[in-house]
């Protein structure tokens, strides 16, 4: 608690000390020069980014909150403060890639990430990318890719950003960043800590009697330091190296069978990237080195007893990426793109050789990754991009994976534009390191998942002085083989195959509008998504998962806010809905449709360069009882305050 009252006492002597203008209410936001330009985006291929003023009014949430809110990806969370794994176009959480600055961040063991540990006040940028436009960034994306890039401030000012939550799940965030530096270097440093209580009572709906329980074995410590310096060498290149220290540790949120928490975990991570970026005329060539250090131990009470019998896991991760990525404008209308990747993976576990054991087994694996492509403007309203892809892991050569993606803009004029564009795409996902070593059911002859993925789109756009709108309408069909499930094997054991062959296909809509006109604006953003993912081959005669929707897939979801500023106070209503998910493949059992509703209401001060920020949350308005995942509990109405200062 001391602790606590310590950081709001720094915050606000800090911000006390440092005013010294006159109070103005318009609400201003600096203007910055971004030096760097990054191998740009695919053509003809979907993806959407959420800039760094949606991220700002989410400075206390984790990656996962914040794509819930802004994306079609439904976020599969274990109650709160638990592991959060995203299913992205009816696929699994090993099918969506995570990149921080072209850096992959999936763990090679798991084959996936955990959202929940990614504190989205570390990025100014996330994109997504949807189906076959990940594959300029990797392979292993079957539903697509996340990425978050951190752009450095060439303005030359001094920045300094303080923010501090608080909610009635006594979870205490604090996010801190300073940016100094000139026209040549520029240095910025973030940190971040939270201490979350996760504390909250539910109605439990699994107990005789539906009884009142408390969560109080949700706890977390969650705390890291990002360090970015920039050299802008001249005025075409510039080296930036990054640091990121982070750490975890938490209980795992017990099931509804039980008032006891029985597991715990903790993550610790490293990240070290160096990036030279180079852009003149026609040409940017991007390379990058990287060292990624991860280390993961879990451990769980298997039994009641005074001295419990446990499972225990410690395992950690060593990466070394390597990447070279290039575009050149050959032509006014034609630029190429290529690039080579080197990936060098090492698990020291005890996880791959037997319990008697009590040493660690050591593991490698290396990923050469080529491609080549390019972007071609046939006529002033036709593009065409293509791409290929070849990756070898440990001198096995993979499939090769080629993409074109085709966009006609039939109608533009000077408010309105038509396109429609449509793309193909091969991909596949090699199996994680778990799926081919876990002692004592790894399977080392798994076949990786593989696919093609079709989609088209149509997108309406209209602006003019005043308004601004966007439709984006998206269908999409993947057909995937060779999909790894684990199934049961002999003594109650769970074995990895290459089983089951996954159809998936659906409709994604998303509408953003806006208005603004002197001292009001208002901004809408709703986005609707149908996908129906089923298995279509039986893996053996008691599989009775045909023709039924994957696990934890909902067929229906919809995402949207709206947001209205009037002078320097803002209000936003954001809304999520999601259908039932099965949590059976059989479909026998199912969890029901819920709906969430959050309120934000805040106000900002200016005073010449210094701004404050003052807001109040209410997550979850109508106190709906819901479960992401099967006998997880989730809080009902949460009430949160943040205040932040930035100058």
């Amino acid at each position: 608690m001391k602790s606590k009252l310590f950081l709001w006492g720094l915050f606000l002597f800090f911000t006390s000390s440092t005013f010294s203008q006159t109070l103005d209410t318009a609400r201003v936001l600096n203007e910055v020069e971004v030096i760097g330009q990054r191998v740009t985006e695919r053509i003809s291929f979907k993806s959407t980014t959420i800039n760094k003023e949606r991220i700002q009014e989410n400075l206390s949430a984790s990656l996962g909150e914040l794509l819930t809110l802004n994306t079609p990806i439904f976020i599969k969370s274990y109650g709160a403060g638990g592991t959060a794994t995203p299913s992205f176009r009816g696929t699994g959480a090993s099918h969506t890639k995570v990149y921080w600055n072209g850096i992959n961040l999936n763990s090679p063991m798991l084959g996936q990430v955990d959202l929940s540990l990614f504190p989205v006040a570390f990025t100014d940028e996330v994109t997504v990318n949807y189906g076959g436009s990940s594959l300029l960034y990797g392979t292993g994306g079957l539903g697509g890719g996340i990425q978050m890039n951190s752009n450095l401030n060439w303005d030359g000012k001094t920045h300094v950003l303080l923010s501090q939550t608080a909610n009635t799940l006594q979870n205490y965030i604090s996010n801190a960043s300073i940016t100094l530096g000139n026209e040549r270097i520029q240095s910025t440093t973030k940190v971040f800590y939270k201490d979350a209580g996760n504390y909250f009572t539910f109605v439990n709906l699994l107990q005789p009697g539906n009884p009142t329980w408390e969560n109080n074995h949700s706890a977390q410590i969650q705390y890291g330091v990002l360090q970015e310096v920039g050299w802008r060498i001249d005025d075409y290149q510039q080296i930036k190296l990054d640091f990121w220290y982070q750490e975890s540790d938490r209980e795992l949120t017990p099931s509804m069978d039980s008032q006891e928490g029985d597991s715990w975990q903790s993550d610790a991570s490293t990240r070290v990237l160096l990036n030279w970026n180079y852009n003149k005329n026609d040409l940017t060539i991007d390379a990058s080195t990287a060292f990624v250090q991860e280390s993961l131990w879990y451990r769980k009470e298997l039994n009641n007893d005074e001295n419990p019998k446990l499972s225990t896991s410690d395992s950690k991760t060593y990466q070394w990426h390597n990447h070279l990525r290039s575009d050149y404008q050959l032509y006014e209308n034609f630029t190429i793109k290529g690039g080579v990747d080197l990936v060098m993976d090492q698990v020291n576990s005890n996880a791959y050789q037997s319990t008697q054991d009590t040493t660690s087994h050591l593991v490698h694996q290396n990923t050469l990754d080529v491609y080549a492509g390019f972007d071609w403007w046939v006529l002033p309203h036709l593009s065409i991009s293509t791409l290929f892809r070849q990756e070898w892991i440990d001198f096995d050569q993979k499939p090769f994976l080629p993409s074109i993606g085709v966009e006609y803009i039939p109608y533009e004029n000077d408010f309105w534009q038509l396109s429609v564009r449509g793309n193909s795409s091969k991909n596949f996902n090699a199996p994680s390191l778990n799926d081919r070593y876990w002692y004592p059911v790894g399977n080392p002859d798994l076949l990786p998942e593989e696919g093609w993925t079709h989609e088209g789109t149509l997108e309406i756009k209209y602006q003019d002085e005043n308004w601004l709108f966007k439709y984006e309408g998206t269908a999409f069909n993947s057909l995937i083989n060779n999909w790894i499930i684990w199934k049961p094997a002999v003594s109650n054991l769970w074995r990895p195959e290459n089983l089951k062959k996954v159809h998936s296909r659906g409709v994604e809509q998303i509408i953003t509008t806006s208005y603004s006109k002197d001292d009001f604006s208002i901004l809408l953003y709703g986005s609707l998504s149908f996908v129906k993912s089923e298995s279509i081959e039986a893996y053996d005669e008691l599989d009775n998962s045909v023709g039924k929707q994957l696990i934890y897939t909902p067929v229906s979801s919809f995402q949207g806010y709206i947001r209205c500023n009037y002078k320097s106070i803002y209000t936003i209503i954001e809304q999520q809905m999601y259908g039932k998910r099965y949590t059976q493949s059989d479909g026998s059992e199912y969890l029901p449709p819920y709906y969430l509703t959050n309120l934000v209401l805040g106000k900002q001060w200016n005073l010449g360069s210094h701004t404050i920020d003052l807001k109040g949350r209410i997550e979850n308005v109508f106190g709906y009882h819901y479960q992401s995942i099967a006998r997880k509990p989730m809080p009902t109405q949460v009430y949160q305050i943040s205040l932040t200062y930035k100058i």
